[in-house]
């Protein structure tokens, strides 16, 4: 490559392209071939630019920023392996449609093939899970601006996602002068596209209407909610992570369809049957939900901007828009007949009053009460970020939304992967985050600890410890006598003996571990002001029992009520 004396001005006019659209976070890690990107961020100072030691760290806290301010995230890396570290959070950020702009550093095009050093194949490394993919043209500073136009353009487009560019540098990398940032540009704002789509009021009027609200939201999105299911007087079951709370919405909606048998499509189920359903977003978390209605027959309407089908094949009409954009849209006739949106709120208020009874008679600790606990104690104006193993299916059970409380999680492809360093992500925005994981998740990104002292970010780590993989417990593979107890334990249970709050203080973070609700609350309640972590210790073998306890108590309590109300 000839151009060598260009690469200093190119990435300076790249990194400014970044930031004549808005993008204002980098999460660097350290190398060499990456060196005119580095300086480049450094000298911008409209981006601030974080060093992360791991890429895989770096990639998932570039998510987690993502998820919060919207604004895509970039991480830049050298050459050869560590590009492929970026992988399990880019997956993610492209099933759960969150922006983030991956540089990965090359060696030059002439050496590509060749098996020189810290070289491989780094174009399109990430194949149909990006957007789009660029093979930068370093030698060219007239392009730079250009590129990083389009890469941004690209992943904020809805539905949005990943992009990657990739920057073949040469030797020299250092610059013969100190790098300053290129100079302002106005460019024209992003607009979304609008696309055409069906008027529903036709399959909505009238009728009795159950709305199903699964994916990632926020006030926005819950006001619009809010606003339709008064009008159409129907019952809102909302996914924790979609932040929608209000008077339609069922606080603890997963319950209430779990304990109508909804996984079986019972009679009792028929008794308030909903006419149709309008599903916003994608999949819930609830399996009882997304079980009935994959088997159910109602009519469904789905709304959902993705670049994905519909995992149930149930809806009889999908509309590919971003759900609030419709809803906004729509101008629906009030219905002033409240019975079908009474009954399913009675319902709610049985089921609340048997669950915090039979919680209360359990004893302490226990993962529906822990998760209870959480939902209620994290402070105000805060982020809650929930590991999408046990605890979001706990938080959706047993937990209740707070119109002061951010839920965010990984439920793209519900990985357990980069989620401490995803946490940290949020946390670096300087919104106070309380993470709330198992073991098991936590030690599967235990170095990102370490990053998390480091940077400081006011993030609170709750780890609930039942020395294993308790989700499996709820698995056939547990329970069936054609897998013999050990080989269970050794690839399901997965024991460790392994006290995080000890490995959390050999990295420098504070810790503790507390046994008590009281002291659960009172650490969960505290200002968020540093790194912390905070363990409690629960047993596996009890948790299955637990739910079954709660979850029948819950059924017999409405069969109850239900039985009262068809007497009277």
């Amino acid at each position: 490559m000839s151009g060598n004396t260009d690469q200093p001005a190119y990435a300076a006019h790249f990194v400014g392209g970044l930031a004549d659209m808005g993008v204002d976070m980098a999460f660097i890690s350290p190398g060499s071939r990456n060196t005119p990107l580095t300086l480049a961020f450094a000298a911008e100072p409209r981006i601030r630019d974080v060093s992360v030691r791991d890429e895989r760290s770096a990639g998932f806290a570039a998510l987690g920023y993502a998820k919060v301010t919207g604004v895509p995230a970039v991480v830049v890396c050298t050459s050869g392996s560590a590009a492929t570290h970026y992988l399990p959070a880019i997956v993610e950020a492209n099933q759960s449609a969150t922006p983030m702009i991956v540089i990965t550093a090359d060696r030059p095009v002439r050496l590509r093939g060749t098996g020189a050093p810290q070289t491989m194949d780094q174009v399109e490394l990430y194949g149909s899970h990006v957007k789009v993919f660029i093979d930068l043209d370093t030698s060219d500073r007239s392009a730079a601006h250009d590129e990083a136009i389009a890469l941004v353009r690209t992943a904020v487009t809805l539905p949005s996602g990943p992009v990657h560019g990739n920057a073949p540098f040469d030797e020299p990398l250092m610059p013969e002068e100190p790098v300053t940032a290129a100079a302002p540009r106005a460019v024209n704002p992003v607009v979304q596209p609008d696309p055409d789509h069906l008027d529903i009021t036709g399959h909505l009027a009238d009728r009795s209407v159950l709305i199903v609200v699964g994916g990632r939201g926020g006030v926005a999105l819950s006001t619009a909610v809010n606003e339709l299911a008064d009008r159409i007087a129907a019952p809102v079951v909302a996914d924790p992570q979609s932040n929608v709370n209000g008077p339609n919405v069922l606080t603890h909606g997963d319950l209430v369809v779990a304990a109508h048998g909804a996984e079986t499509n019972s009679v009792a189920m028929d008794t308030h049957r909903p006419d149709v359903v309008l599903r916003l977003g994608p999949i819930p978390t609830s399996k009882p939900l997304w079980t009935w209605m994959e088997h159910s027959g109602v009519d469904q309407i789905l709304v959902h901007a993705s670049r994905l089908t519909d995992p149930l094949d149930s809806a009889a009409l999908t509309i590919d828009v971003d759900p609030l954009h419709l809803l906004k849209s729509l101008e629906m006739p009030a219905n002033t007949d409240h019975r079908f949106l009474d009954a399913w709120l009675a319902m709610d208020r049985v089921v609340t009053s048997a669950l915090t009874a039979s919680i209360s008679e359990l004893p302490f600790p226990n993962e529906p009460a822990i998760a209870h606990a959480v939902a209620s104690s994290v402070p105000d104006h805060s982020i809650l970020f929930v590991g999408s193993s046990r605890p979001i299916r706990d938080l959706d059970a047993f937990g209740h939304a707070r119109p002061s409380v951010t839920v965010i999680a990984n439920r793209g492809v519900n990985g357990i992967d980069g989620t401490i360093s995803t946490a940290l992500g949020c946390a670096i925005t300087g919104t106070p985050t309380t993470l709330y994981i198992g073991d098991v998740t936590a030690l599967h990104d235990i170095s990102a600890l370490t990053e998390t002292q480091r940077l400081g970010a006011p993030l609170r780590i709750v780890v609930v410890n039942n020395d294993g993989g308790g989700i499996f417990s709820f698995l056939p593979q547990a329970r069936s006598s054609t897998v013999p107890e050990a080989v269970y334990e050794r690839h399901w249970g997965t024991p460790h003996g392994l006290t995080i709050a000890t490995i959390a203080h050999s990295m420098g973070l504070s810790s503790r571990t507390v046994t008590s609700r009281d002291e659960l609350i009172l650490a969960l309640r505290a200002p968020i002001e540093a790194p912390e972590l905070v363990e409690i210790m629960t047993e596996r073998s009890e948790n299955l029992d637990y739910h079954i306890a709660l979850r029948k108590a819950v059924a017999l309590a409405l069969a109850g009520s239900e039985h009262v109300e068809q007497r009277s």
